[in-house]
């Protein structure tokens, strides 16, 4: 008999072999992945019992909607259905009107009852925003068939519902002023009104379409849905403005765990590693495309010198703002300045949904026979909002940088002016009939070739402090400049579309992007914050998954390059100077914010 024992690989090498295999990508796996979903994902801890439940139920459904999206034309197989006439005309799939009702039904849910527990002014702007955005849905076509119940009352029941669920909110203003035992049998009554008003006016829709159809007539909800989609799309936009600029966080902790994977890296061999790293990256940004280079100077040359300036200037701005000690509060003021940027930008469209929305409103209530004129006088106030918000950024900046009473004052301050001042020229020339171009493409070869250069300069002094810069600057503008055209390449290896890059930007948000979630104030208490961020991405991917699904036009369609080009490119140039070149520093302490019980 043969001893094959000395032949036998112990389970105890088999994991020294697997992890010795797995040494070089560890770090990026740690930086790249674990670490941001481990600090940053959404966090249901402390939140009460009915509110989890009710945030489960929120992601369930949003992770629905995401996979959906991705496979949207599996809808347009069935049956469907045409909405609007001639150029305007698309085509609804018949399942997904309830799918779309009914989202919209969880979506005002969970918005509702984060408002309640919330401050007044969030109550009522929730409550203002829900009649706003749902007046076209206020009314519904419906006629007497056959003694049906449903075509005999449903107008009521979906005036009733839309009238009662702000009327909740409103009630809810006294929940302060009542002693906390009282408060607290209150708030489950309010959330069941609140409950029932949204089931009402929602499902409703539902049941006189049904009854419409078993009378052998055509319904017209979809219609209502639809009308109503076009003129909210605009609650798009911060959801597309936050997946662009998502992509770019992505890059960076890429970025970061590729640099550790070099950090090891012996002196002599690192230098010639960044070498080829950069020869690649040059090979494939600039040397593979020269010719078209050469077209684009000389076609474009103002739009050179644009972005050439620019960004000379947003460098030397990064400079002067970013040069501060290492602190703990980076991250905080990272998510602050994705959402706040964000909002803000998005703020003159929004405030024209809602304008558009108080005109339906009184259309609509007040049967009146055309758009009232505030409708179309707020254009100008809407054209020069953004600038105005860029100046009042860089204003809000100067004040907390020279203020500094905590980390985050001077790490979200230094930020607010970066994105501010980059923005505001560019605003102030959208208004007018100039039109100069700008190439993102040429702002990473710039950057690269500055790397070359540093790179030369130091070639003799290079150490493992400024080699681990250089692998995270060059990584980091490379992946984060191509706007996820690296992630779509990747779906597209597996048949995914293009939206993918939002989906994966909401993904992100969820699990490596909302540690805000996990943090409590006066206002808005850690499960309205939950309730309010899950709330708004179902309604606003419910809004996305209709959009894709019918083909429909959208203003906030062509946006995610202005998020890029307004957010992401400064968002991009403060990381640089407040991350990768101090990454070698140990960061400060700060004090943790208080979390407090909802």
């Amino acid at each position: 008999m043969t001893d094959t024992t000395s032949d036998a690989v112990s389970p105890r090498q088999r994991r020294r072999t697997v992890r010795r295999t797995a040494a070089p990508v560890r770090p990026l796996w740690e930086t790249a992945f674990r670490d941001p979903v481990v600090d940053g994902h959404i966090r249901l801890e402390g939140l009460s019992w009915t509110e989890r439940q009710a945030a489960r139920v929120g992601l369930v459904t949003l992770g629905m909607l995401l996979v959906s999206i991705l496979f949207v034309e599996v809808w347009r197989r069935g049956t469907l259905l045409p909405l609007g006439d001639g150029a305007a005309l698309t085509f609804l799939p018949v399942g997904l009107l309830p799918v779309t009702v009914v989202a919209f039904l969880i979506a005002w849910t969970m918005l509702t009852w984060g408002a309640l527990t919330s401050g007044w002014p969030v109550k009522l702007f929730v409550a203002a925003a829900f009649l706003l955005t749902n007046a076209s849905l206020a009314t519904a076509a419906s006629f007497e068939v056959g003694n049906r119940a449903a075509l005999e009352h449903g107008p009521d029941l979906i005036r009733g519902g839309y009238f009662l669920t702000p009327a909740v909110l409103v009630l809810a203003l006294a929940l302060p002023w009542l002693p906390a035992k009282v408060s607290s049998r209150v708030l489950p009554v309010l959330r069941l009104l609140v409950v029932v008003s949204l089931l009402a006016f929602f499902l409703t829709h539902l049941w006189i379409h049904v009854a419409f159809v078993e009378a052998g007539f055509q319904g017209q909800v979809q219609f209502l849905v639809s009308s109503a989609i076009s003129e909210i799309d605009g609650l798009l936009l911060p959801l597309v403005y936050v997946s662009a600029v998502l992509v770019i966080d992505f890059s960076l902790d890429v970025a970061l765990g590729v640099a550790r994977s070099v950090h090891d890296t012996p002196r002599r061999l690192l230098r010639w590693v960044l070498v080829a790293l950069l020869a690649v990256k040059l090979w494939f940004i600039l040397f593979d495309e020269l010719g078209e280079w050469a077209t684009y100077v000389q076609d474009r040359p103002i739009a050179v010198v644009r972005t050439v300036v620019s960004v000379a200037l947003l460098a030397l701005l990064v400079r002067l703002v970013t040069h501060l000690a290492t602190s703990d509060a980076l991250d905080l003021a990272k998510e602050r300045l994705l959402y706040g940027a964000s909002v803000a930008l998005a703020v003159p469209l929004l405030y024209s949904v809602l304008i558009v929305g108080a005109g339906v409103f009184a259309v609509v209530q007040f049967e009146m026979d055309h758009i009232p004129e505030f409708v179309s006088a707020s254009n100008g106030l809407a054209d020069w909002g953004a600038p105005a918000l860029s100046v009042l950024a860089i204003a809000a900046g100067i004040w907390l940088m020279r203020r500094r009473r905590t980390p985050m004052d001077a790490e979200f301050g230094s930020g607010l002016i970066v994105i501010g001042a980059w923005c505001l020229p560019s605003l102030l020339i959208n208004l007018t009939s100039i039109e100069v171009g700008f190439s993102d493409e040429l702002v990473d070869v710039l950057i690269t070739l500055g790397v070359v250069a540093v790179l030369a300069l130091y070639w003799n002094r290079i150490d493992t402090r400024l080699a681990v810069i250089i692998a995270a600057v060059t990584v980091f503008s490379w992946l984060a400049l191509t706007k996820g055209d690296w992630i779509n390449l990747l779906g597209g290896v597996f048949g995914l579309p293009a939206i993918l890059v939002v989906v994966v930007g909401v993904a992100f948000s969820l699990a490596g992007d909302a540690g805000f979630t996990a943090k409590s104030g006066r206002v808005v208490p850690q499960g309205a914050r939950v309730l309010l961020f899950v709330g708004y991405l179902v309604l606003s991917v419910t809004i996305l998954h209709w959009v894709e699904a019918t083909h429909a036009p959208s203003s906030a369609e062509f946006q995610g390059d202005a998020g890029f080009f307004f957010i992401g490119i400064p968002w991009a140039a403060w990381l640089i100077g407040r991350r990768l070149l101090h990454l070698e520093e140990a960061p400060a302490p700060v004090e943790p914010e208080p979390v407090l019980s909802p």
